[in-house]
């Protein structure tokens, strides 16, 4: 997709909203500190972003960017989705967006929160609704890669997790049943990342085993929804018993509790997705 083009399905409005919602109820269940992490976890990810360097544009001005990070600090959550809105009505590219706005946007409000111009508040408003915006965008991301041959996926464990039976045993079962199955246990965050953004897998399955798995996976998620927008996230283990409703909030797409029950999920995904690759 290049500047100039246009398409009607640019944004998901429902994954917007849903997304809206569930980063305001996480934010309210995660200790203030947990937030400020995720905020950071975006500013980053987005500033580092693969497309970073990848594509020609054409950088606004310092003050549209600060007219966007203005639009996005209001309570309105429409403020910010509008100015983008408007910009990609005048032929304005999905990476674009990505590049020379939102990452640009996050970069300007991560600055003005170091030099403490804007509180807290401000920032993690704002954070959210760019995260809400770059996951509206998703669908953009679809049918730009080949279809493996066969069934495959990479799985990991949280960051931190130190329990690798669960993952391994799920390994094993989907090899059984004909999956092609990476597996990385012991990575730390920014290693994982950095891995499933190169490995260019359309379905990654994370084993989370305990309470204290909640951020380091909702930090997890968000890397990846952001460097590996088009992938689908798989999320069980034990903490699926702990905190069902904490996980939902993650925006996941499938949560199964046994091992079983993941691998339906995943043969779901796995037909959903090639079906939306024609």
């Amino acid at each position: 997709m290049t500047d100039g083009e246009t398409d009607q399905g640019f944004f998901h409005d429902g994954l917007y909203t849903k997304t809206i919602n569930e980063i305001g109820t996480l934010r309210r269940k995660l200790p203030e500190a947990a937030v400020a992490s995720l905020a950071r976890e975006v500013i980053r990810r987005l500033s580092d972003h693969p497309i970073v360097g990848s594509v020609k544009i054409e950088i606004p001005t310092d003050s549209a960017i600060d007219d966007l990070a203005e639009a996005l600090m209001t309570p309105d959550v429409s403020a910010g989705l509008l100015f983008v809105e408007r910009i990609r009505a005048q032929g304005v590219s999905v990476e674009t967006v990505y590049v020379a706005y939102l990452a640009e946007a996050a970069k300007t409000l991560g600055r003005w929160w170091d030099e403490d111009r804007v509180t807290f508040v401000d920032v993690t408003i704002a954070i959210g609704h760019v995260y809400a915006i770059m996951r509206s965008l998703r669908p953009s991301f679809y049918s730009d890669s080949i279809r493996p041959p066969t069934k495959s996926a990479l799985f990991a464990m949280v960051p931190g997790d130190d329990h690798s039976l669960g993952v391994e045993m799920a390994a094993d079962l989907f090899r059984k049943n004909n999956w092609d199955i990476a597996l990385q246990v012991g990575l730390s965050h920014d290693a994982l990342v950095d891995y499933i953004t190169a490995s260019r897998h359309d379905i990654i399955g994370i084993s989370a085993g305990s309470e204290r798995s909640i951020v380091p996976l909702a930090k997890l998620i968000v890397a990846l929804r952001i460097s590996v927008p088009k992938t689908s996230i798989l999320v069980c283990g034990n903490l699926m018993n702990i905190a069902p409703d904490v996980v939902e909030l993650m925006g996941v797409d499938a949560m199964p509790i046994l091992v079983v029950d993941a691998l339906s999920e995943a043969d779901r995904l796995w037909a959903n997705r090639n079906e939306s690759k024609g």
